[in-house]
């Protein structure tokens, strides 16, 4: 099975498969060399040639830790990734509903603060007619909109 720790602590994953890949290519050069012995072997030296296929069943088994080892390295990561951007999905729609709780609630207090201003005009108009001074316009796009809104209806 392939190393999953260093001397200096976990292995980076790129390293752990590439391990893995190099132990695969020596089995596979184990294996070739075997299959090519046995071939020569197997018409003199009928007792090498059953080592030999001994071997290469050994070899064979070694490849297929080998795979194994590069699977585990590569889904272990993949895994964690994965997890972490589940939780990085949860966390956001956590910000999605805080920042529309947060709408909701500057919302109120944007109407609230109309209805003060509204209450205050209502208050304030007589004595700036007696006073005879016309209301400042508003400096905000908002409410700009709303006065030009309310002198197009007295017209």
């Amino acid at each position: 099975m392939a190393e999953t720790h260093g001397p200096g602590g976990p292995l980076n994953p790129l390293d752990l498969l590439l391990k893995s890949q190099q132990a695969a290519l020596r089995l596979t050069s184990e294996v070739l060399r075997t299959v090519r012995d046995t071939a020569v072997d197997a018409v003199t030296q009928p007792d090498e040639l059953a080592k030999q296929v001994g071997e290469l069943a050994g070899a064979v088994a070694g490849m297929a830790t080998a795979v194994t080892g590069i699977a585990g390295a590569t889904a272990q990561p993949l895994q964690d990734f994965i997890a972490r951007q589940r939780e990085l999905a949860d966390t956001v729609h956590t910000l999605a509903e805080a920042q529309a709780e947060l709408a909701g609630v500057v919302a109120s207090l944007a109407e609230r603060h109309a209805e003060a201003v509204a209450a205050l005009e209502k208050v304030t108009a007589p004595i700036f007619a007696v006073v005879g001074t016309e209301p400042t316009p508003p400096k905000t796009r908002a409410a700009r909109k709303t006065a030009a809104a309310k002198a197009s209806r007295k017209d």
